[in-house]
Formats: C-alpha cells, structure tokens, sequence
C-alpha cells in the first residue's frame, strides 16, 4: 500500500484554521485493500488557538447544522495539535506516499501550514500530493457511487470513504491491470 488518503474536520476553511480531527487510512490503488486500523487524533480547539490558527463564524454555523453524531467531535477526548502532528508523520513513516485529500486547496495545505508552523517536517513529498476531487471528475468516473457506510464530517470514516471511492474509480476506469506501454514506432 503506498496511497494515503487525508481528511480533516476543521473550523474554518484557510490554510490556518482551527483543525478539529484528523482522520486517515493507508490503501492499494489497484485492489479493495485499505489499512483497518487508520490514524484518527481528535485535537483541542485551545492547543489550535494557542498557535493564531483561526475559527470562521461560517464554518462554526455549519456545524450546528450538522448531526449531532457529526457534532460529536466536539465531545471526544481531545489531544494537542502537536503532538498529534508527530504521531501522524510517525504513523506516515515513508514521504514517499501519495498522498490523497478531497481538493487540492483544502486538508493537505492545511496540515501543512500546521506541520511548518510547529517545526516539524511535512511527512510527505510535495509532488505526491494527489487531488480526489479532480479524480472524481474524470471522464467516466461521475457515475461511480460508493455506499457511504457510518458518520458523515467524522475525519476517520470520511478518509476510508474516499479511499473507497478512489479504488472504486480506478477499477472502473483501468479495471486490474492497467500497465500502459508505449510502443516505438516501426522502422520505416
């Protein structure tokens, strides 16, 4: 498995927002097989607020319009951002993952902006940051629905869903084996 894919739960939509939870699952792109365990760390609003990292009043009413299962992750028992910061690059291990999220402008530049703003390395390469919702977009790849099993806007089980949905489009798209060879031409 060399495909990581992020979610994060957030209060606020900039680079440095308040970050909720982090959810994330490691997967094969090319089979249904995804890491059972994750990584999921629920993090302090206060331990984000101590570094500047910001709350949005939109993002705050959007999620008193949410479930109250969803609204749970205010309830967990909470880490700070740093250390949960470390025990992801930890449990990332190896930069040289593909690393997914659902849009390029959203969670990866988020955790980021957290990483460097705590010191500590970004964990993966900037060129294996990988965009779903551009895959998701696809020719071809609209019409793949996956069965969303679990809380919706929970980190952990929206990461798994994603991945789900990533495999789901590349199996639909280049079925198992989709080695592309190009072959040279003739001599003429």
């Amino acid at each position: 498995m060399k495909h990581i894919m992020v979610d994060l739960e957030t209060l606020g939509t900039v680079a440095d927002a308040v970050i909720l939870s982090i959810g994330a699952v490691k997967f094969d792109l090319d089979s249904d097989v995804i890491d059972d365990d994750g990584f999921y760390a629920s993090i302090s609003i206060e331990s984000n607020l101590e570094t500047n990292r910001r709350v949005q009043e939109d993002t705050l009413i959007w999620w008193m319009g949410q479930s109250a299962e969803a609204q749970g992750v205010f309830n967990e028992t909470k880490t700070h951002l740093r250390p949960a910061l470390v025990e992801l690059s930890d449990w990332i291990g190896d930069p040289d993952y593909q690393v997914w999220s659902n849009g390029g402008d959203f969670d990866l530049p988020m955790l980021a902006h957290a990483f460097t703003q705590h010191g500590i390395e970004i964990p993966w390469k900037f060129w294996n940051a990988n965009c779903f919702r551009t895959y998701k977009k696809l020719p071809g790849a609209k019409n793949v629905k996956v069965t969303f099993d679990g809380v919706k806007h929970n980190a952990l089980i929206d990461a798994l869903h994603q991945a789900k949905t990533v495999q789901a489009i590349q199996a639909k798209l280049f079925g198992n084996n989709h080695v592309f060879q190009i072959k040279p031409k003739a001599n003429a």
